[in-house]
This record gives structure tokens, sequence and C-alpha cells, in this order.
């Protein structure tokens, strides 16, 4: 339920802590007061969209709160939970704050939240009805909502399995989508730079030892040369192995008539470098090796690498390694590709199967929902009756859709007739304002019960009512407190006499301003007085008062009837 509400700088009122009881809260006030600014309070609590204008005149922002008890509504607990967002002990706080010339700040237990999470949990405490709510309840939407919920156990199952596979079907539609990129046409573009690498028998292993051998052969002069010259300096006349093999031949002629130490020594030195020039001798005639290439291989080398270079514009790579590193990537892209192919492939069969079964249950749920309706008309019209509605009578169009859509395949309108011999019509042809306040008035009542909603609103339900017809919707009205806080603006003093909690609305003004006040209503007799004055008694006469005390009791004690 609705503890209390909290108003600053909102429209005309400066700030106000209003409180709200259990049972059924009836606010009333003079014609022009600003009744409905509790309801456009509330609406946003709701997520309605804030006007700049509804920031009381000389402030720059204004803040509506809104204290909720928790007993009663686990769900909001669960979706806190969910949302990191700790919840009091037993109640939870909901806040709109409106500032001139930025967007509207909304949150919860004081932490700022996104305006929907604020709607989603406000819309598990809160139902408004009123005059400009009417039209959204006769959506089909809501009708369905409605129907669903006088629905038997099979139909239930039956929705349950509809909005799984109506879900599955939505999940794998965004899977499709996000896949849906234009694989076909990029395998196509793949497999035919595929055929063109096959083709020109180049790979990212070939490009590399092609790369790497034309950087031989354009070294490859220079290279022989310095072999050519190496060569020349170890073994010809004079070179260096020579004049080596001359300085051995010496000291060994030298060891036999000296016994210097020295010259063992120098032999074995003489010996270790010529070993060494012999390898590196070796080693440089395997570079001339490597060096040599007969024309036709150079030819092909060349060819090869003009190719590289080519294909190296045509992809606009500016190094051969970027070209070599996309070639190597072709194959394992190719398999991804071919691998969503498939799932696509899947993806498509299983949406197909889906939406042939959300046909099937669709129609086994549209069966259910008729069923449904037979249930719902007879306890409407048994509340219609007692809202002076006795001939009325209500039937229900459903429709096709074009596609499934997650309340179904069905497009539903409820259609009225209000006396007998006249045609069934749909509600906002066939009704008055006043009589469509009271058909929503009767069908929140038999919905009621199997609503967990613990806070309904009703502004100007009692349009187009009077006399006992009133006292019809005051009766209704009060029933629905039994199970829900029931917060009612009004104008009728029938109505306002089943309250269990009375709200007062006036205006003040001076030269400089206006303000609004909300005041309860405590006492007996300024209840009495509060009733008098809505029967037109600014003085409060005696017989009048009198008149208002018999309200009050008469709606007590139920002792009125509707003809």
């Amino acid at each position: 339920m609705l503890r209390t509400l909290v108003i600053r700088d909102f429209i005309l009122v400066e700030h106000q802590e209003i409180p709200f009881a259990p049972g059924m809260n009836v606010i009333t006030g003079e014609t022009g007061t600003g009744k409905s600014l509790l309801v456009n309070a509330l609406s946003l609590l709701l997520g309605a969209r804030g006007k700049e204008e509804w920031i009381r005149p000389g402030s720059v922002r204004a803040v509506v709160e809104g204290c909720f008890a928790l007993q009663g509504v686990p769900e909001v607990r669960q979706y806190l939970a969910a949302c990191g967002i700790p919840p009091e002990e037993d109640f939870v706080v909901l806040s709109r704050e409106l500032t001139q010339g930025t967007k509207s700040k909304a949150r919860i237990n004081g932490r700022s939240v996104p305006l929907n999470v604020l709607r989603d949990v406000a819309v598990l405490f809160l139902d408004i009805c009123g005059q400009r709510e009417h039209s959204l309840f006769f959506t089909s939407s809501n009708i369905l909502r409605l129907l669903d919920t006088f629905l038997p156990e099979r139909g239930k199952a039956v929705k349950q399995q509809y909005v799984a596979r109506f879900e599955e079907k939505r999940v794998l539609e965004e899977r499709l989508s996000s896949l849906e990129r234009g694989q076909e046409k990029e395998l196509a573009e793949l497999e035919e730079i595929l055929e063109e690498m096959q083709q020109s028998e180049l790979t990212p292993e070939l490009i590399l030892d092609y790369e790497e051998e034309f950087g031989r052969i354009s070294q490859a002069q220079r290279y022989l040369e310095a072999v050519q010259e190496f060569r020349e300096s170890i073994l010809g006349d004079g070179g260096v192995l020579w004049r080596i093999s001359r300085l051995r031949a010496l000291f060994r002629e030298l060891s036999g008539t000296s016994a210097a130490p020295q010259e063992a020594e120098v032999q074995e030195i003489l010996e270790r470098v010529e070993l060494e020039l012999e390898e590196a001798l070796r080693l440089v005639q395997g570079l001339e090796r490597l060096f040599s290439f007969s024309p036709e291989r150079v030819e092909n080398v060349e060819r090869a690498v003009a190719e590289i270079e080519r294909l190296k514009r045509k992809y606009r790579f500016l190094t051969t390694s970027e070209l070599v590193a996309f070639l190597k990537g072709l194959k394992e892209r190719k398999n991804i590709l071919e691998e969503e192919i498939a799932q696509k492939d899947i993806l498509r069969e299983r949406i197909a199967e889906l939406s042939r079964e959300l046909l099937f249950l669709g129609g086994e749920l549209s069966a259910e929902r008729r069923r449904a309706f037979e249930v719902l008309r007879e306890r409407v019209k048994e509340e219609l009756a007692t809202l002076a509605l006795q001939g009325a009578n209500l039937d229900l169009v459903l429709e096709k859709r074009r596609e499934p859509g997650p309340e179904g395949i069905d497009e539903a309108r409820l259609l009225v007739s209000l006396n007998p011999g006249m045609p069934l019509l749909p509600v906002e042809e066939a009704a008055s304002g006043g009589e469509i306040s009271r058909i929503v008035l009767a069908l929140k009542s038999v919905a009621s019960a199997l609503s967990g909603t613990p806070v309904l609103v009703f502004d100007e339900v009692d349009q187009g009512v009077g006399g006992v017809t009133a006292f019809g919707v005051g009766d209704k009205l009060k029933k629905l407190s039994r199970q829900h806080q029931v917060i009612c603006i009004t104008h009728l003093p029938q109505i306002a006499s089943f309250a269990d909690h009375h709200l007062k609305v006036e205006k003040f003004s001076t030269k400089e301003k206006a303000w609004v006040e909300v005041t309860p209503l405590s006492s007996w007799e300024e209840r009495l007085r509060e009733i008098a004055r809505m029967m037109g008694d600014e003085k409060k006469q005696a017989a009048t008062l009198e008149y208002a005390e018999t309200l009050i009791r008469r709606a007590r004690s139920g002792g009125f009837e509707i003809q």
C-alpha cells in the first residue's frame, strides 16, 4: 500500500507530506482546487513524461516521492535484488525529480535508476484509472490481459507454452539477424581468391621463400665477387694457406737445432689457424652454391615476385607479411563462414518450426480466451446491474493478427450494448463518459480478486453519475478496498460517504501567489462539514449536516438498492 506521498514544489504545492491509509481513501475539494495534481504526481512515479510547467513558479525543480509498504508484494524484493538495490526492511521509496532544462531523474531508495526501472517497480504497486486512461483500457493488449486472468488451468498452460515459444523465436531471430552479414557473398569472394592463389601456385610458405630467394638473387653478384676474392686470398699463389704451410715447415727445421719451448706452441697455433681457414673456405664455398642461380631460376623467381607484387596492389597490402597473414587466414575464415551459413540454415528451419507451433498454440489460446470471456461476461453483467446498467450486454471480437505477437495471434475488441435490442458496438462508440467509467469499474471489480496490484487509483470515476447510482459506484469501490488500497478522487457526496480515510484539497491565494494544501479530515465533524459542502450547503446548516450523517451511516450499513 501507499503510506505517504511527499510533494515539493509541484504545480501549486510547496511542500506536503500526505498520509494514506488502508481501505478506501477519498480525495475531495472544490472544482479547480487541484485534486488531479495528486494523480499527476502518482503518474510521474509510473514513468509519465514530466512537464516543466509542473514545476511550481519560482522554483527550479519539483520532487515527488511515494513510500510504499512491501507487505504482500514479494516480487518487488526480487526485482530490486536483481537490480542490485537493497530494499529497506518493510518499505520502498520511489521518487521522481523534474528540473528545468534537464531530463528528469528517477530514484529508488535514494539511488539513481533508469526511468524504465522505476516504472517496472511502480506498476507492481500502482494502477491508475481515469478518463485519460480509459482509451488505453480498451486497447487490444489490455483486453487480452484482462481475459487471461480468467483462463482456466489448461488455458494458462497453453499461454505459458505460447509465451515460451514466442520468446525462443524472438531470441533466434535476433541471432539470425546478427548472422545476416552477407556471408554468402563474402564466401564467394574468398573462394575466388583461393582459386586465384591455386592458379598462381602461390602459398604463404612459397611467397616467403620467393621473397627470401629474390633477396639473395639481388645480392648474388656481390656475394660471388667476395667469394672469389676470398678463395684467391686463401688458395692462390702466395695465398694465406701457402704462407702458413711455409711457416710450419720453417719451424720444423728449427726444432732440430734448438730446444726452445715456444716452438711446439707456435706449431699448434699454426696448425689450428690452418684448420680454421680451411673451415672458413668450406663455408664460403657453400655461400657460392647458395648465391649461384641458373638463368631459368632467376626468371622463375622474378616472375613469382612480380605476381606477389600484383597481389599486394590488388588487395591493398603495403608489405608482403600483411599479404601472407591475409592468405593464412583465408581458410580459417572460409571455415567460419561455412559454419555460420550452416547455422543460419538451422536457425531458419527452427524459426519456421516455431512459427507453425505459435499458430497452433495461438489458435488453442484463442479458443480458451473465448471460454474465459463467457465467465467474464456473466460476472461483469452482474456488476453492471449494481451500477444502473441492468440491460447491458458485452461481446468479444477476436481477429487474427498478420503475425503472431507476444500476447498471441489475436487482436481483441470489446463490444457493448447498454439496452435490450440495441446493437453491439465498440465501447467508445456505444457509451458516454459516465457509462464508460462504470464499465471500467465493473471490469476492474471482477478482475481485482485475480490482480495483485496493491493500490488502485480512480480519478473521475463518478463522471456522469448521480443519485442512487452514485451509491452503487461507492459500494463497488468500497468492496474493492477490502482487497486493495483504493484512492478515489470524487465530487459526489454519495461516494465520499464510503471513505475510510478522507482527504480534502483546498486552494489559497494572495496577490503574490496561490498554493494548494491537502488536509486529512480526522474528526467526524470535519467529514460531516465536507460532505455537506459537497451537497452545496456552504453554511453547513443542521439539516444538511444531518443528511450528511445519514449518508455516511447508510454507506456503512449498505442500506441502499439499485433499481
